[in-house]
């Protein structure tokens, strides 16, 4: 079966399980894709999938993959100096996997969530210090 163009580009557009995250490059933003690396592992995605491309014409921004399907266990405390904004981009199934995993080390702030088509979301998260920990 022959998939019509715009079926072609979203069915190999993202792949079930992993999460596309994009954080400003800053000291505090690579320390949380450290954690990301050390929780989930990285994702490998077709040429083009870890772009995340803004409504209305506006810039495309890298973002790397993460498979969610499994999480490994991290044992050192992970200190965060300042808060960390983030976008992700997936199923909101495997964006609550991520966050959950984020949450054993940071707190994590939901500032929104938008749905651009075929059952994907893209969420805005604050990503902050762990409280008293």
């Amino acid at each position: 079966m022959r998939l019509r163009p715009k079926e072609r580009k979203s069915a190999g557009h993202h792949a079930p399980g992993t999460v596309r995250v994009h954080i400003e490059p800053t000291r505090a933003g690579g320390l949380v894709y450290e954690t990301l690396s050390a929780i989930f592992e990285l994702a490998l995605a077709p040429p083009g999938a870890g772009r995340i491309v803004s409504d209305g014409g506006g810039p495309v921004v890298s973002a790397l993959p993460f498979d969610v399907g499994r999480q490994r266990p991290l044992h050192e405390p992970v200190l965060l100096s300042e808060d960390v904004h983030a976008l992700v981009f997936g199923h909101p199934k495997d964006i609550e996997r991520l966050v959950s995993g984020l949450q054993e080390h940071f707190t994590v702030e939901d500032k929104g969530s938008r749905e651009p088509g075929h059952g994907e979301q893209v969420r805005e998260l604050v990503i902050g210090p762990r409280q008293g920990g």
